[in-house]
């Protein structure tokens, strides 16, 4: 039943016990719905009172004064019971600002100043999600799951806006009319479950239901296209709003979205000076810091197997590295600014490293090429890094039909002091929440037969 519908029957006593309680669901979990019924008492007290001034003017004087004071006492007992209507039906565990949850994060790695910690409250803000899978659950029963990379706009309890990648969203009858919007159009759900994908290169949407129903609007004639078939969709541009087939949309799923990830399968790995890897090297982090006397030096070094990749198609790359918060030394020793280097592994004799190799037999900045660098804020704790250039695209092609290793450094040291410095520390593929390294390797669009796009 429609949550607005409910509460008419409710303030007219045509409800069930099971009508109530479903209400009282709907109330927990909707700020609207909360603040419409605490108008609609208020209202009606209203009424109430109307109609007993009306019928205190036919009254004698003793009863006026009679019915005066049972006036007050009725106002104030509105008042109370508005007021703490107000208290007893706002959720205590969340606040009033708070419009979704992050309620999971499967290898998530963000660009975000909203918190990305699975069971933080979000306020309305931009999460970009760089790698992984996130859901994201709304106060009205909603819930969004989010595919990397993808950028969202959170709005309100009831609305959000897909500005880049694939969103599949559930809407239960509780969160009849959420909106999902996109540069070039808008769903509104009557509940049921579809999927969202934006190409912002293109300036399209696409839009397919899953089950149920949905109205899919453009942004800027507002014509509507209404979803009732499961597998159907509508592609949403800046100059149309265009109906597609089942067929359709299985041709669009067997096409290529134009960019292959490739991880390190494990192989990664840090060294230090002194070999005590059992003590000072955690598995699930890449170390990387430079001290004076190298005495506590890390480095680290991860491959990737080219095998199989065409990279003719290839017309970009990038390394992505995932920053976690360190546990080892203090960031004030550092300079401002920190810079790291990328190099790629070109010493054939060093090419078959091992996990366990020590600080003499591993790969080292001597052993190849340096490839690019990038800069890190001594205050930063999180966020996504590496390097996207020609050189390493030249890199990757040369040496296309092995697995190639790419050694990370710092460059920078410390300025303060004597103790400790810090660690900088980066996700491996064993890191409980972040993404280990990633190659991302962007295809032309016109490539006959492209690779995988996952691997």
């Amino acid at each position: 039943m429609n949550p607005r519908s409910l509460l008419d029957r409710y303030l007219l006593g045509e409800v069930t016990e099971a009508d109530v309680r479903q209400l009282d669901r709907l109330l927990a979990h909707q700020p609207e719905l909360r603040r419409e019924y605490i108008r609609a008492v208020a209202a009606e007290s209203g009424l109430r009172e109307i109609a007993l001034e009306r019928s205190v003017h036919s009254t004698a004087p003793a009863q006026l004064r009679q019915s005066r004071q049972w006036r007050f006492w009725g106002i104030a007992a509105s008042v109370v019971a508005v007021l703490l209507l107000m208290v007893l039906l706002i959720p205590t565990n969340q606040s009033a600002d708070t419009v979704a949850t992050l309620v999971s994060s499967e290898n998530a790695a963000w660009e975000s100043a909203l918190p990305t910690l699975p069971g933080s409250q979000l306020t309305a803000g931009t999460l970009k999600l760089r790698t992984g899978i996130a859901t994201l659950g709304f106060p009205s029963g909603a819930e969004l799951i989010l595919e990397a990379p993808a950028q969202i706009e959170l709005i309100s309890t009831m609305r959000c806006r897909l500005l880049d990648g694939v969103a599949l969203v559930e809407v239960p009858e509780s969160a009849v009319g959420f909106i999902v919007e996109t540069p070039s159009g808008y769903a509104v759900d009557y509940g049921t479950c579809f999927s969202v994908k934006v190409d912002p290169d293109r300036g399209e949407s696409d839009f397919e239901l899953i089950e149920g129903e949905i109205g899919v609007h453009h942004a800027s004639t507002g014509d509507e296209i209404r979803l009732t078939q499961p597998n159907h969709g509508v592609k949403a541009s800046a100059e149309t709003l265009r109906a597609q087939s089942r067929e359709e949309l299985e041709e669009m799923a067997s096409a290529t979205t134009g960019l292959v990830r490739i991880g390190t399968d494990g192989r990664a790995t840090s060294v230090l000076p002194n070999n005590k890897r059992h003590k000072f090297v955690d598995p699930e982090v890449l170390s990387v810091r430079k001290t004076e006397n190298g005495k506590w030096d890390y480095r680290s070094f991860f491959s990737f197997d080219l095998t199989g990749v065409e990279f003719n198609n290839v017309r970009s790359a990038r390394l992505r590295l995932n920053l976690v918060p360190s546990r080892r030394g203090l960031a004030s020793r550092l300079p401002l600014k920190n810079q790291f280097g990328v190099y790629g592994l070109t010493n054939s004799d060093k090419a078959d490293w091992s996990i366990d190799a020590t600080w003499e037999d591993s790969p080292t900045p001597e052993d190849g090429v340096l490839l690019g660098t990038f800069e890190i804020l001594r205050s930063a704790q999180r966020g996504t890094y590496g390097i996207a250039n020609e050189e390493l695209l030249q890199f990757l092609r040369q040496n296309s039909d092995r697995n190639v290793t790419l050694i990370l450094v710092r460059l920078t040291t410390q300025i303060e002091g004597k103790g400790p410095v810090l660690t900088h520390m980066f996700a491996s593929d064993s890191h409980p929440e972040a993404v280990g390294p990633l190659l991302e390797l962007t295809l032309d669009r016109t490539a006959q037969k492209p690779p995988e796009t996952q691997r």
